[in-house]
């Protein structure tokens, strides 16, 4: 009854220690990217204002963003993406090195704005509008289009596809077979890195806004995948 009982575990043992001894995989890494045109850009800005009140800087930027927000009418924009919403005001200090200490400068207000400019051959105008109607600082265009998904897919199959290259590769100069995949992953999408055109903004006259001629967006994707590969 012992001797049984001590003999199977062994067999196991050994069954399980030779399929793992055979078993082969070949563990790669591929990337892809896809370049699109961007089909839109977002736009944001800000304006701040300081005053020895905080109901004066409050006025003051009040005044400045609705000379934006009536510009702003005339663009082709997002109705759904403005937002203008966003005020915040708080005291202001420099420090004195006579006296050494903080003083009290007044009440600096701001005031955020961001829409989404849905036709390109307009950015240069609004970026002009923002300037000229008083924004304090104008943020770098940010660019996007609808079809990010779909160049995400593209760009995950052209990882594959440089992934399972290379795994070919390996296995040819290992003297292996090919198998299927045992396990495919990657990583978390990735946000569109934007290519500038190599022009940039053309030069403007004083009748006429400057021209702004934007580049790709580059979708990237990466996956790691695990091949069974056979003697």
């Amino acid at each position: 009854m012992k001797t049984r009982i001590l003999w199977v575990p062994l067999a196991v043992a050994a069954a399980f220690f030779t399929a793992t001894a055979n078993a082969q995989t070949i563990s790669v890494e591929g990337k892809g990217s896809v370049e699109i045109a961007p089909e839109y850009a977002t736009l944001s800005a800000s304006v701040s204002h300081t005053a020895n009140t905080a109901s004066e800087a409050q006025a003051m930027v009040d005044r400045v963003m609705n000379r934006l927000l009536n510009g702003i009418d005339d663009l082709p924009i997002d109705d759904d993406t403005l937002d203008a919403g966003q005020l915040r005001i708080q005291p202001r200090y420099r420090w004195s090195p006579a006296t050494e200490t903080q003083e009290f400068e007044g009440y600096e207000a701001t005031r955020e704005l961001s829409f989404r400019l849905v036709e390109l051959d307009s950015l240069g105008d609004a970026l002009q509008l923002l300037s000229r109607e008083g924004a304090t600082n104008v943020n770098t265009p940010v660019y996007g289009s609808s079809k990010t998904r779909e160049a995400r897919a593209q760009a995950l199959a052209r990882a594959f596809a440089t992934a399972k290259a290379d795994a070919s590769a390996l296995a040819d100069a290992a003297g292996l077979t090919l198998g299927s995949p045992d396990n495919i992953s990657t990583s978390g999408r990735v946000a569109p890195v934007f290519r500038p055109a190599a022009r940039g903004a053309a030069a403007m006259s004083a009748e006429m806004a400057p021209r702004y001629e934007p580049g790709q967006l580059s979708v990237s994707a990466s996956v790691s995948v695990v091949f069974s590969a056979n003697p």
